[in-house]
């Protein structure tokens, strides 16, 4: 396939070969190669990381002088439920912080198949309400997930809900993970372009997370019933596996009421604007989504001001 975007071409001639390799190998080593690629790339300028641990829960704070005081978000970061870390994500967690102008926090939440659910969704939760409980007030927060974090932090918010906790100012979704039974049209579709995800690789992450348990609202958000959440921004590519996820789930947020935003990137490869340095496309996905987050903490702070 031939893309208009070289910068995407050109990730994909770069780490075709390298993601071939890892999905035969095992989940720790996916675990130390996303750590030996991403831990190098330097924090946004100006930013400055705080290793700290809320309720538990190992953390980091990421700050830079642009951040609104009391403005806070939480970023549950992807890689499957099974990959990633806070050190391999705490670069593009600083940029989505400098684009909302905010402080953000994000999680080393526990891993399957060693912890697999409920684990990450305690972990969120217990984070979650320690933030509350420092005194950050639920209209100056936003939550936001990539890929499983996507999934995650959808969970998290239908938990909260469920507990009668407040919801914060917005949810931003990228590329999000909702459907652990893997039947949307796109996985058919894109099943042998999509360079990062597979069905079979998201059908052996799905049985890792679930260690066993039924699915659920919980694991597959796309099946919970939304109304009452609070407004939502999808990210999400043209290109990718997980496609239908995104568009049935903002089909059913629409439907319940919820204010949401589906924006469909032609082209790029899942989770773009984790690979910003190869793609510049990434940087403006950021750039919109900061934009996105301002607005919804204006808006909420004019709310309660009212």
């Amino acid at each position: 396939m031939a893309y208009k975007d070289p910068d995407v071409e050109n990730f994909n001639n770069l780490f075709a070969p390298r993601v071939a390799e890892l999905r035969g190998s095992t989940i720790p080593e996916q675990r130390a190669s996303f750590e030996a690629t991403m831990e190098p790339i330097p924090l946004a300028q100006g930013c400055a990381v705080e290793s700290l641990d809320l309720a538990g829960v190992p953390a980091e704070k990421i700050t830079h002088a642009g951040a609104a005081a009391g403005k806070v978000l939480l970023h549950l970061h992807g890689g499957g439920f099974a990959i990633g870390s806070i050190k391999g994500y705490r670069h593009v967690v600083s940029r989505f912080a400098v684009a909302a102008g905010v402080t953000a926090y994000h999680l080393d939440y526990r891993l399957a198949p060693e912890h697999p659910f409920p684990a990450a969704l305690d972990d969120a939760m217990a984070a979650y309400k320690q933030l509350l409980k420092s005194g950050v007030a639920p209209e100056n927060m936003l939550v936001s997930g990539d890929s499983a974090g996507g999934n995650l932090a959808t969970a998290l918010l239908l938990k909260a809900r469920e507990d009668g906790l407040p919801l914060p100012a917005g949810l931003y979704l990228l590329s999000p993970w909702l459907d652990m039974a893997t039947t949307g049209e796109s996985y058919d579709k894109f099943g042998a372009r999509d360079l990062i995800v597979s069905r079979d690789e998201i059908r052996r992450l799905a049985t890792a997370y679930l260690g066993g348990k039924p699915d659920n609202a919980f694991t597959s958000p796309l099946r919970a019933n939304p109304a009452g959440l609070p407004p939502t921004l999808i990210q999400v590519s043209s290109e990718e596996v997980l496609l239908s996820d995104s568009l049935n789930f903002a089909n059913r947020a629409a439907m319940a009421g919820v204010d949401i935003r589906l924006h469909v990137w032609p082209e790029m490869p899942h989770d773009w604007p984790l690979f910003h340095p190869f793609i510049r496309a990434g940087l403006a996905a950021i750039d919109e989504a900061g934009q996105w987050m301002q607005q919804r903490l204006h808006a909420a702070a004019l709310r309660v001001a009212a």
